[in-house]
């Protein structure tokens, strides 16, 4: 069985390797994995602990559509080189990105890349899909707008939007447009800590007026898309509201039915009590049997 492994904000892939030790052990032999290190150097993620002396490295300078297109083509370009992979394990924004990939390959050739996943305490998914929501975007962007635009992103912007009544061309509720500039609101409450690990990354993207600079935040209300593989879900009971909340909507962005869900007692990091380890091994092996039966 042959896994590609993608590491978090602000780490790296030894330090995933680290991480995943316990599960490696577990598995045994017949499951062999390669991490791979993101392309852009960065500084420390959350939760690194601070004895860890780097270097740590990001699969993205940013979130804009164009930006999230270039992570996905390095990815894509590394499991062409290397693969094909049965699974895909990542961990925070690794998770993130296998998501985006998976649902980017899904449309572009039907079939996923990945027969399974394990998603550990995934945090938003951007589409590299410069279309999606563009109306909505736009209309953040016009003259009405300017209090919305004034309070991004530390004040209280979401209720600023109008976002007017249902909109039948596009087939999006007013209910699932608000619905965006609230969960990008969620997202940005981490700003500030996001722009210290990637200082390079513009997140006053109102402030230029530009439509493509604005990361497109995948939402189950917003997009049918849906990650069709079995997925191995697992979260922390003690994961930050903002990161709780991106996880539980990347979740829905994987089928209900295929998808397992195991919550731990920490934090955001990917858990190595022994008890905890092999309750997610036996849900692994019950995805790899769907998958491969």
């Amino acid at each position: 069985m042959k896994i590609l492994a993608l590491h978090g904000l602000g780490s790296s892939a030894a330090m995933l390797k680290e991480q995943l030790t316990p599960f490696i052990r577990e598995l045994g032999p017949s499951y062999r994995f390669t991490f791979v290190d993101g392309a852009v150097p960065c500084g420390r993620g959350p939760g690194v602990p601070q004895w860890a002396s780097g270097p740590f490295y990001s699969y993205a300078t940013g979130f804009s559509p164009p930006e999230v297109r270039d992570s996905i083509t390095r990815l894509d370009q590394f499991v062409e080189e290397n693969g094909p992979f049965d699974g895909v394990f990542g961990f925070s924004l690794g998770s993130a990105l296998a998501i985006a990939y998976i649902l980017d390959r899904q449309q572009r050739q039907a079939s996923p890349p990945f027969s399974f996943a394990v998603f550990f305490s995934p945090i938003f998914v951007a589409s590299p899909d410069a279309g999606y929501c563009a109306d909505l975007l736009a209309r953040m962007l016009d003259d009405d707008h300017a209090a919305f635009r004034a309070a991004f992103p530390d004040g209280d912007f979401a209720p600023l939007l109008d976002v007017g009544g249902d909109s039948p061309g596009d087939g999006i509720s007013a209910a699932a447009k608000r619905t965006f500039a609230e969960y990008l609101q969620t997202v940005l409450s981490m700003h500030s800590t996001m722009g210290m690990i990637l200082p390079n990354t513009q997140l006053d993207f109102f402030s230029g007026g530009r439509l493509d600079a604005i990361p497109r935040l995948l939402h189950p209300l917003l997009t049918k898309s849906r990650v069709r593989i079995p997925v191995v879900y697992v979260t922390g009971e003690k994961d930050s509201p903002a990161i709780a909340e991106q996880s539980r909507v990347a979740k829905e962005l994987c089928m209900a039915p295929m998808t397992q869900v195991y919550k731990h007692a920490r934090g955001h990091d990917i858990p190595f009590r022994k008890s905890d380890v092999q309750a997610i091994i036996s849900l692994i092996e019950n995805a790899t049997e769907v998958a491969f039966e």
